[in-house]
């Protein structure tokens, strides 16, 4: 009982401390919560870049990406198929095991939403002949190469410019087979609903089943949305299929035909808004599981399309960048951590006089250091939660710059809430409260006595000058400047030199720590210099700055902190400010350079020989032997005016 009452009494001194310093409190809040959400936003800004990335790159870009459906440039597309002219046609039965396994969906085994689901399957290809034909011999030329086909959910994404949805045909049956035929295929053969053809199949050698399939033409489709999630294929690739349904394929063709099913494919559209860095290992082993499940289930079975290669790619990239930005980004959490340095210091330093009281009357160590827990605790958790909606608009921010201070609304990026940004989250909120209690750790050694004697004069100087730190930090700094200016880089041994600054974080970290270094190297004359101000004034007369220059002499630990945020913060904006013209001004002429002009032209050239094959740039030089030749050969390329 008496432990719980000492605690209780420790919460309630910490709480009253913190709102009798209402303004101390709120300045060391403020810092906390910038500290934190600069913290948390690196890895979520870094996730949302290549995220982007992987989402607009994954399938093409420019006008690869154009020329293609929305659902192939979805980045969580999946296709499986099996190939029969890779892997030779095979039966129902033998694919019939892979469908069952693909109709439960790709959900519970990856984890995510799914939200579009397709399955197709194909005949080999039969030739279509006219129905009042007499005779069928393979010399005769047919009206066109046809396959039968169905997919799922087909007649909910098609507009019938003509006819009905065909009817399913039941096994046996001697009806025409009623198909869908499309409105390019329709308009190149002249068909219309209502008439009947003939598919004959190539004969197979040692077969006894007939080989004539009587079709009728139920209706004439069109997509309803050729850029719809649903399209595994562009339509157009649809063109020379009749679309029957799943019954028909399965109940009749499949009893009629040998090895009928000459494709088989199941495609899947996932949703990974939710996908972060810190999933893409876990999400990576499991399509590796799929690819074995399915080759398992039907040999020769492939995963055609996925994300696997470019989500390999999204994290380690997205690690780079993250461990990038955080070097970059040194210098500010310094500042930050030097402001919050300061302001507990100012906390500390006012209630010293009250901790040696309490030191002196009985309390102990860990009882003042407990006092000084909670308040940070409190203090921490505050900022903690403050922090995550910052620093996702920190993450907007900074992904919506396109130079020093030009920003540019970008609707796409995506950022999230990771488990990694959480993690930075409570590292920083362990730094800060580390930050926090170190003081209090050295004022609890104090009493009354101690206190007092320490107040009149400095006892020892602060633990980095007795370490020679800023003497430590002008050795790497010095020898970077002097790399910097001997071969105009610092190179990291073993990397190879290119010509991206960001790939080497030592061009930024050694300007900042040279500026910390001297910082520091001045703190530490700063007392000789205020010693040698005060004997000139002293000679000179003046009692107020004679005296103001003695007690900055003696007590330098009164105004370290504050001159050193003072600094930093001038000199880091100014050689952040340079920094960013620099790079504005190196990728201007980077990019004049590989380009060359303002704008290029390329003319369009149609391949005279080859139909449908066109170039971009200029006509290649002729292949004949001379002039006269080329003239009687004619033109390779035809160049349409510009």
């Amino acid at each position: 009982m008496g432990f719980l009452l000492r605690t209780w009494a420790i919460v309630v001194v910490a709480l009253k401390r913190l709102l009798s310093q209402f303004g101390l409190s709120i300045a060391t809040l403020l810092g906390l919560i910038v500290s934190s959400a600069l913290v948390m936003s690196v890895p979520a800004y870094a996730d949302a870049v290549y995220y982007r990335m992987l989402k607009t790159g994954l399938f093409g870009t420019g006008e690869q990406i154009q020329e293609t459906t929305a659902a192939s440039r979805e980045p969580f597309a999946f296709m499986f198929r099996y190939i029969g002219s890779w892997h030779g046609a095979v039966e129902w039965a033998d694919v019939e095991p892979l469908d069952a396994f693909m109709s439960l969906g790709l959900s519970d085994a990856l984890n995510m939403p799914q939200k579009v689901a397709v399955r197709h399957f194909k005949t080999d290809n039969l030739r279509l002949f006219p129905a009042n034909a007499v005779e069928y011999d393979d010399v005769k030329k047919p009206l066109a190469w046809v396959s039968f086909s169905t997919a799922s959910d087909f007649e909910n994404h098609i507009n019938l410019v003509e006819g009905t949805w065909p009817r399913p045909a039941a096994t046996g049956s001697t009806e025409p087979v009623e198909v869908l035929v499309s409105d390019g295929l329709a308009e190149k053969l002249g068909l219309h609903a209502g008439e009947e053809y003939v598919a004959l199949v190539p004969q197979q050698r040692g077969s006894t089943r007939r080989f004539e399939i009587p079709v009728r033409i139920s209706g004439v489709w069109d997509a309803r949305d050729p850029n719809e999630l649903y399209w595994f294929y562009r339509p157009v690739g649809l063109e020379e299929q009749f679309i029957v349904p799943e019954a028909t394929f399965l109940q009749y063709l499949s009893p009629y035909l040998e090895n009928e099913i000459y494709l088989g494919l199941w495609y899947f559209v996932l949703d990974g808004d939710d996908v972060t860095v810190t999933e893409v290992p876990a999400l990576v082993s499991r399509i590796m599981q799929l690819q074995q499940r399915v080759g398992s289930l039907l040999p020769g079975a492939s995963l055609d399309r996925s994300p696997l290669t470019p989500l390999q790619s999204y994290r380690r990239s997205a690690m780079l960048l993250t461990v990038l930005l955080y070097a970059f980004n040194v210098p500010t959490l310094g500042l930050l951590l030097a402001f919050i340095g300061l302001t507990v210091g100012l906390a500390v330093n006012s209630r010293r006089n009250e901790i040696a009281v309490l030191r002196s009357r009985g309390a102990t160590s860990m009882q003042v250091v407990g006092i000084a827990f909670v308040e940070a605790a409190v203090l921490g958790l505050l900022a903690l939660l403050a922090a995550v909606p910052i620093s996702s608009w920190i993450a907007q921010a900074v992904g919506s710059t396109t130079s020093f201070l030009d920003f540019t609304q970008r609707p796409d990026l995506r950022v999230s809430f990771s488990p990694t940004t959480l993690e930075l989250g409570l590292a920083a909120f362990a730094i800060a409260l580390l930050a926090q209690l170190w003081p209090t750790f050295s004022a609890a050694k104090f009493t009354i006595v101690t206190y007092k004697q320490e107040r009149a004069r400095l006892l020892r100087p602060p633990w980095w000058q007795r370490a020679y730190l800023d003497v430590l930090l002008l050795i790497p700094a010095g020898y970077g400047a002097y790399l910097l200016r001997q071969q105009g880089t610092i190179s990291v041994p073993g990397a190879e030199l290119s010509g991206d600054p960001f790939a080497n974080p030592l061009l930024f970290l050694v300007p900042a720590l040279g500026i910390f270094a001297v910082t520091l190297l001045v703190l530490r004359l700063m007392p000789a210099i205020m010693s040698v101000l005060a004997w000139v004034l002293s000679k000179i007369g003046g009692v107020g700055a004679m005296l103001a220059a003695r007690q900055l002499a003696r007590m330098p630990g009164t105004y370290a902190g504050p001159l050193i945020l003072l600094v930093l913060t001038l000199s880091l904006s100014a050689f952040t400010a340079s920094l960013a013209e620099t790079l504005d001004a190196h990728l201007y002429d980077q990019s004049y350079y590989a380009v060359g002009s303002d704008m290029r032209v390329y003319e369009l050239a149609e391949d005279t020989q080859a139909s449908g094959t066109f170039m971009f740039g200029t006509a290649p030089a002729q292949e004949t032997a001379g002039e006269e030749e080329a003239v009687i050969a004619g033109p390779r390329w035809n160049f349409l005016p510009v």
